[in-house]
């Protein structure tokens, strides 16, 4: 499986530094799933929620993911969605 380095910066709401983070590079599949997970008007968006999108994409453990805040997990989250749905160039 295939990673690459994004860069996580925090937006308005938020005031953390910005960071990178190694993230899965999805394939289709991979990509259809993220994006069924976020479209699904019955799932909460809460802290779960969040945390599944990095656990899915990262190799990041537990004891990693607890050293960060709520801000930066949820902009880890946001990094992911964004870095799997960045528009692709054809070849």
């Amino acid at each position: 499986m295939k990673y690459k380095k994004i860069k996580v910066t925090a937006n308005a709401d938020q005031s953390f530094k910005s960071f990178e983070i190694e993230v899965r590079e999805p394939n289709l599949q991979d990509r259809a799933k993220l994006n069924d997970q976020i479209m699904d008007q019955d799932q909460k968006q809460n802290f779960s929620f969040w945390l599944k999108i990095i656990r899915t994409n990262t190799r990041y453990t537990d004891d990693e993911l607890n050293q960060y805040s709520l801000e930066e997990l949820v902009g880890m989250s946001t990094a992911i969605i964004e870095s799997a749905n960045k528009k692709k160039l054809k070849k």
